[in-house]
C-alpha cells in the first residue's frame, strides 16, 4: 500500500491503479502457473533518460528473484513498472496467465526503498485502513494484522505512532504492510538498507519465512545477502539486463578465489603466475588480478569445471612454494558479487 515515488500525489497514483481491470485473486481465478510474472520487452523513457531498455524477464512462481545493479541501473524503475506505479513506454508486464496490464487487487505487496507512514497516527489505524482498502472486514483485518506483525516481530507496538519507532522498527513496519493480504508477489526494494546487523538478519529471516508462500523480487547492494536469499538473479546495468538466470547457473559458474600471500610478488613472479594460469584474454584461461600488494584474485572462466579449477589452484600453489612463498589464506569469493562485478565492469576493449 505504500508506493514508490513517481512524481505524483499518492491519491492520484492510487486512483490510477484502481482504474485498471482487476480480479480478486490468482488462486480464486483458478490459475496454476509456472510463471508468476513476465516482463516482456519493457522500456521506460523519461525526458532526460532511458531508465529501462528492452528488459525481458520470466519470474518463476514461488522463487526469490534478486535484481542487482549499481545506483541508477533502473532497479526501482523496474519495480515501479511491475507494481503498476509507472506505465512502460514500450512492452508489457503480465501476472501469471492474466492479460497484460491486469493487476489483481492486493496481490502485489510492495516495500519501497523509502517507505513513509503518517507520523502522528497510531500504527494499528494505518494498517487497518490499508486492509479496509483491500476489502477485509474488521474481524478479518484484526486477524491479518496480528499475523503480519508477528511475522516481523512488532506485536508490542500496535498503538505507537510511526514517528516514535527506531529506524529498524520502521523498516519492519514497512515490511509488515507489504505482507498484508498474503500477496502472491512481493516486491522488496533494498529491504535491509541502513539497518544494523541484528535487524538486517531479522528482516532476512522474515523473508525466508515467506519463501514458497509468495514470489519475491528483492534488490540489495549486499551481495552476501543476495546469495543467501535468492535462487534466481538478474543484473541490470544502464537499464539493460546484462546477466540473468538461476543462481547456480549464472553465479555458480562465476568462480573466483582470493589468495593472501606472505609477501608481494615481484613483477617477474606475477608474470609467471599469470602465465601459468593463462592470460585472461585467452579462451579457457584464468585471469589473475592483484587487489592488494599481497592479495591476488583468480577469476576462472565460466565454462571451467570445479575439477579443472582445483587443478589450476594446485599448480599455482606449487609455483608459489618453489619461490618459498607461503599462502596465508585461500578464500572462495562471493559468487554473486563476482558475477555482479563482471557484469557491470566495462570491457577494457570497449
Amino acid at each position: 500500500m505504500v508506493g514508490f515515488a513517481s512524481g505524483q500525489p499518492r491519491h492520484v497514483r492510487l486512483r490510477r491503479r484502481l482504474s485498471l481491470p482487476r480480479v480478486s485473486s490468482l488462486h480464486e481465478a483458478g490459475f496454476i502457473m509456472m510463471r508468476a510474472l513476465t516482463v516482456d520487452h519493457v522500456s521506460k523513457v523519461f525526458p532526460a533518460v532511458k531508465a529501462l531498455d528492452d528488459v525481458t524477464m520470466e519470474i518463476p512462481r514461488g522463487s526469490v528473484y534478486g535484481v542487482l545493479g549499481p545506483n541508477g541501473a533502473g532497479k526501482t524503475t523496474l519495480f515501479s513498472v511491475i507494481a503498476g506505479f509507472l506505465r512502460p513506454t514500450r512492452g508489457s508486464v503480465t501476472i501469471g496467465d492474466l492479460p497484460p496490464g491486469v493487476i489483481p487487487l492486493g496481490r502485489i505487496g510492495v516495500l519501497p526503498q523509502d517507505a513513509l507512514f503518517q507520523s502522528n497516527i497510531p500504527i494499528i489505524d494505518q494498517l487497518l485502513y490499508f486492509l479496509k482498502l483491500l476489502g477485509f472486514s474488521r474481524k478479518q483485518s484484526l486477524l491479518e494484522l496480528g499475523r503480519v506483525m508477528d511475522l516481523v516481530g512488532l506485536t508490542s507496538v500496535y498503538y505507537r505512532e510511526a514517528a516514535t519507532l527506531s529506524h529498524g522498527m520502521y523498516k519492519r513496519l514497512a515490511l509488515a504492510q507489504a505482507f498484508l493480504g498474503k500477496p502472491d508477489i512481493l516486491i522488496l526494494d533494498e529491504p535491509t538498507a541502513g539497518l544494523d546487523v541484528v535487524t538486517a538478519r531479522e528482516i532476512r529471516e522474515s523473508i525466508k519465512r515467506s519463501r514458497g508462500l509468495a514470489t519475491i523480487l528483492v534488490s540489495s547492494h549486499n551481495m552476501s545477502e543476495m546469495q543467501e536469499l535468492c535462487d534466481h538473479v538478474a543484473v541490470l546495468n544502464r537499464g539493460t539486463i546484462v546477466s540473468i538466470g538461476p543462481v547456480n547457473e549464472v553465479a555458480g559458474s562465476a568462480l573466483s578465489v582470493s589468495m593472501t600471500l606472505n609477501r608481494e610478488l615481484t613483477e617477474e613472479e606475477l608474470a609467471s603466475f599469470r602465465g601459468l594460469a593463462g592470460d585472461g584474454a585467452l579462451t579457457g584461461s584464468a585471469e589473475i588480478i592483484r587487489t592488494d600488494p599481497m592479495v591476488y584474485r583468480i577469476l576462472f572462466p565460466v565454462h571451467l569445471s570445479p575439477e579443472e579449477a582445483d587443478a589450476t589452484m594446485r599448480e599455482l600453489q606449487k609455483l608459489l612454494l618453489s619461490w618459498n612463498i607461503l599462502l596465508r589464506s585461500v578464500q572462495e569469493d562471493n559468487r554473486i558479487e563476482n558475477l555482479y562485478r563482471r557484469a557491470t565492469t566495462p570491457n577494457k576493449s570497449e
